[in-house]
């Protein structure tokens, strides 16, 4: 079945300016980077979900998720990811740029975080996002 040109223009024109990606300068993507927020920064633990944020060197707001095995398959850990990172650039991205705060954020995915639905990770991401920006 092929999608009609109205759907394809529709389709289109939903779509933001920027595309629905996080941009490539709001990711955490080093190693380096990542252990030095986990080290250095502060830490607010929930039940689905670790937040580990520090001041940023690269003077913006960057966003890094970790997703551990936990006994769980590649499919079921890319899928918290991904929710993830759809939560942090719909919610967490926006309000720490509005805030003009410049921090590294890492996103640590607990165990229960695999079953949980993307409304309950929204929800537990929504008190986390207050949290840092309280700070």
């Amino acid at each position: 079945m092929t999608r009609s040109a109205a759907s394809d223009e529709a389709a289109s024109a939903a779509r933001p300016r920027g595309g629905f990606r996080l941009p490539r300068a709001a990711r955490l993507r080093t190693t380096r980077d990542i252990r030095r927020t986990m080290r250095e920064g502060r830490r607010s633990g929930g039940r689905l979900v670790d937040v580990f944020f520090a001041s940023s060197p690269a003077g913006r707001p960057r966003i890094g998720i970790v997703t551990p095995r936990h006994g769980r398959t590649a499919v079921a850990r890319n899928r918290v990811r991904r929710r993830l990172f759809e939560i942090a650039r719909i919610q967490l991205l926006p309000a720490l740029e509005a805030r003009r705060l410049d921090l590294d954020v890492i996103l640590r995915a607990k165990p229960a975080a695999y079953e949980a639905s993307y409304r309950k990770l929204q929800a537990v991401l929504r008190d986390a996002t207050e949290i840092v920006c309280a700070r």
